[in-house]
Parts: C-alpha cells; structure tokens; sequence
C-alpha cells in the first residue's frame, strides 16, 4: 500500500502536468511514452500540452479547457486519481494474475496510452532515412517498435536530447549483419569484427555504450525477453567468454513461462557486445541481473560458470537471474540434449539461409590452447553468435515442450545455477570433467586432449585465485598432463595462443 500510494502521488502529478496546470512544467507525451515516468522532461516553464505561451503561469488551451486551477482543482483530482490507483492495484493483486492485468502495467496503461502523434513517431519505419535499428523488446508489454535513438533518448541520459548526425553515423559503422541477414549493432572499444571500424576515440565508445545502456534501461522497465548466447574459448571455470549475443523475442510468454504462436516473422537487431571491454562486461551485468529482462538460452551452464568465475582477461563476477535453459526440457538430468539434434525437428523454413551449427572445430584449436575466434572476428565468426539466436528463436517458435511450458526447465536451471554459486571454486565439476576425461582416455584422439587442457586451464585458474592446490587436484593436473605433449603448460595468466 505504501509502495503504490508514493508511486501514484509521482503519477498523479503528471497527471497534472499533462492537462497543463498554471505553474507546473510541460511534458513531451511522446518522450514519456518512450521513456516511461522517469524519462520525462520539461519542455518548458508553462509549455503544458494544450500549448501554453511560453510565461510562468500561463495555462495552455487544454488547461484553460478543462478548467484547473492551482489550488483546490488540482488537488482534489491528486487525491482521486492516487486512490483510484491504489485501488486498481488492490483489485489486481486479489485477484489472479493475468499477462494483460498486472497491477503495474495496468496502472502505466492509464497514463502512457499512446496518443497519434505518438503511434506515428513510434511507427512500423521509425524517422525516414534513420539508419539506426529498430530493437524490438517484448514481453508482458511488448515495446512498440521505435528507432534505437529514439528509444534510448540519444544516450546523454534519461530526458536528454535524442541522438545527433553524429551519434547516428558512429552506430551506422557498427552494424553487422548475421548469415540470415539479421542485423546487429557490434559493440567494442578495439578492433572487434573485420569490416567494421572501431569508435574513433574514447569519447566515442562511451557515447555508443550510453546508447545501448538507455536501451537496456527501457527493457528492464517494460519487462522485456531477450534470447541470450555467449560465444567463447572453453566456457567453464578455466575458459574465457568473448562476446555476449542479445536478441529481443516476443516468442515467450514469461507469465505462464511458454512459447507464445507468433505468426509475423520479425527480424529485430541483435546486440553483440566485446566481453574484452569492461564497459561491455557492465552492460551484459545489467541485463543479466535483472530480475525484470527474461533470458532465453539453450544450454548456459558452462555459460553461467564463466560469468560467476572468470579471472582472464579480468574477473566478470555477473550472478544472472531470470533465465530458462531451454535445453533442459528437453534432456534428461544425466543427458543433455545438444542443439544440432534438435535442429533436426525445426521446420527447415525457419532456419532459411543459417548454416549448419558445427562449422568451427573447437577441439583443433583448444589442443594447442589456441584461439578458435581469434580476434578481430571475420565475418563468419560474428555471424556464428548472431546464428545461434536465430536457431534457438527458431526452437522456440516451433517446438512444444512437456507439459506446454518452460517451468520445469526454469526450475532446474535455478537449481544449476544455486549449484553452480555454492560450488566456488569448481571442484564439483571438476571432478565430474575428469570422470569424463577418464572415460575418453580410452578412446584417445583430439576430444580427449582438448578435455585434459580443459582441466589444466581450470587447475591453473585456481592458482591465479591464490587457492591452495590439494594433493588430489596435483594428481589429477599430472593424469591429464599425460595425454599433452611434452613441454605443454598453461600460462599463469590463463592466456590463450594467438
């Protein structure tokens, strides 16, 4: 109760605003449209909406309209409209929730519904000749599609002036494309994707980032589903994670947690984020903390044990919440079904113009603890990460699973993940990853060598954490040693070879 009458009495001035009251500051209802409640800015001391002339205390027409006066008026509709708010709350938190009812979007539906002057600038093309992506965020409230630098505010801030001539040419140089030919806006400090160039100074990137964090902002504050992937070297407690994909999808339904039958084939732009950068790491910690943004992905624990754990090139500490394994519907708890099996049951259609999922061989690489996505990425290799959004998106248009929902696969991912946090230092997997190491030492060849340079790399990251090596993880470091040539160690900073 207290919660929503603080909220109303916010919203109820500008409630007040918005018809224009003598005195108060105007308010742009396309820009609060856009940003929500706190992105609003005056337009000007007495500009209300009815168009006021500009001088303190002179109304607008629609205030001079409706009538409102500066005392009484005012405060009684401030009084009304906080109880009415209060009052829809209560009614939506006794009775069951639903996706279209929740208290909160239905309190932000009385006051944000988009007038036609803000349907148009929030239209299917969004500013003629705009050459910045439309990211589309959807989930309980699907985001309207609307331009990038529209809907992050120019990236100067909340209710600072949109993007200029400049900004929108830096992001232009920034935009790739995937094998499909979704689009997607690479975001990196250095040399990042061949045939893109890096921002031109400091000043630059940070303009970039302030960009893409006001979008994400706008996603946590509309409740947004992103499919999410990361690409890396050896993903786990030893490996290091390079780009972080993102993918605004309007194929779930995060309420009853299942796929929603999404008829119109939208191809939204894609984030690829430079995890080399630590303001791009600040931006994946954004969207992976927050309890607000679903995310989607196919299988995340080696995934989730970098994010928790990785020291090289700098230690990420991101703890992520909200997210759905996918793959675990699909898997029994001793097998995981990989992707490439699965891809077989999705329609061909869906995964028009995408290559086959196996195109980089990891293993040749990872046995001479050798980069398989050296860095800048050519084109195939940033388009592999924009892919594997598009396959999973195309999993979870087409596929149905037990029981028609994900919860059962959100659960157990909450599981792994509380796993995967009380397991701090990696012995529970590491132990598990030896096992297996066992049983491919029986077979021999590349798979097995590139598991035993997976289980040094982790043993030397302990090390480089200031962990005491135990007598059993020296004799198990020494057992995988044994199938590396002679002469092969990991280098104390865990790097890997060009």
């Amino acid at each position: 109760l207290k919660h929503c009458w603080l909220k109303s009495r916010i919203i109820s001035q500008r409630f007040i605003n918005l018809a224009g009251g003598p005195n108060a500051p105007g308010m742009d209802i396309e820009r609060f449209v856009l940003e929500g409640p706190a992105g609003t800015a005056a337009v000007g001391r007495g500009q209300g909406v009815g168009g006021g002339d500009g001088r303190a205390g002179r109304p607008g027409r629609r205030s001079q309209a409706f009538g409102w006066r500066h005392g009484a008026g005012a405060g009684a509709v401030r009084v009304l409209f906080r109880l009415s708010v209060v009052w829809v709350a209560l009614c939506c938190a006794v009775a069951k929730p639903r996706r279209e009812t929740s208290s909160a979007r239905l309190v932000l539906g009385l006051v944000v519904a988009p007038g036609a002057a803000a349907r148009r600038r929030l239209g299917e093309g969004g500013p003629k000749g705009s050459a910045v992506p439309q990211l589309r965020a959807a989930g309980n409230t699907a985001i309207e599609k609307a331009s990038f630098d529209e809907t992050v505010g120019g990236g100067a801030g909340v209710g600072q002036p949109a993007a200029g001539t400049d900004s929108r040419s830096r992001v232009r140089e920034a935009v790739g494309r995937g094998s499909d030919g979704t689009p997607f806006l690479a975001v990196s400090s250095m040399p990042f994707i061949q045939g893109l160039e890096a921002p031109a100074d400091a000043a630059a990137f940070a303009s970039l980032c302030r960009l893409v964090q006001s979008y994400v902002e706008v996603c946590c504050a509309r409740g947004a589903t992103f499919i999410a992937d990361f690409e890396g070297e050896m993903p786990g407690y030893g490996g290091e994670l390079l780009t972080a994909a993102f993918l605004a999808t309007d194929a779930f339904d995060e309420v009853s947690c299942s796929p929603k039958d999404v008829k119109v084939v939208d191809k939204s732009w894609g984030l690829l984020l430079d995890l080399r950068s630590p303001a791009c790491a600040q931006i994946v910690k954004h969207i992976m903390e927050s309890p607000t943004i679903h995310k989607i992905m196919w299988g995340a624990t080696g995934d989730v044990q970098s994010l928790m754990y990785q020291q090289a090139p700098f230690p990420l500490a991101i703890h992520p919440v909200a997210v759905v394994a996918i793959q675990l519907a699909y898997s029994k708890p001793e097998l995981r079904m990989g992707m490439r099996r699965m891809l077989e049951r999705v329609p061909k259609s869906l995964l028009r113009d995408i290559p086959e999922k196996d195109q980089i061989d990891f293993d040749k690489f990872h046995v001479l603890n050798q980069r398989s996505m050296p860095f800048p990425l050519n084109r195939s290799n940033a388009a592999y990460a924009i892919d594997d959004l598009r396959r999973i998106e195309a999993i979870l248009k087409s596929q149905v699973p037990p029981g028609r929902s994900y919860k059962a696969a959100r659960s157990r991912t909450l599981e792994s993940i509380f796993q995967i946090a009380e397991d701090k230092l990696g012995l529970k997997a590491l132990g598990q990853n030896a096992m297996h190491f066992q049983r491919s030492k029986k077979k021999g060849g590349v798979r097995c060598q590139a598991q035993a340079v997976a289980i040094l790399r982790h043993i030397q990251s302990l090390r480089l954490r200031g962990e005491n090596i135990t007598t059993e993880l020296d004799t198990i470091e020494r057992d995988a040693a044994a199938v590396l040539p002679d002469g092969f160690v990991i280098p104390e900073d865990l790097s890997f070879r060009a």
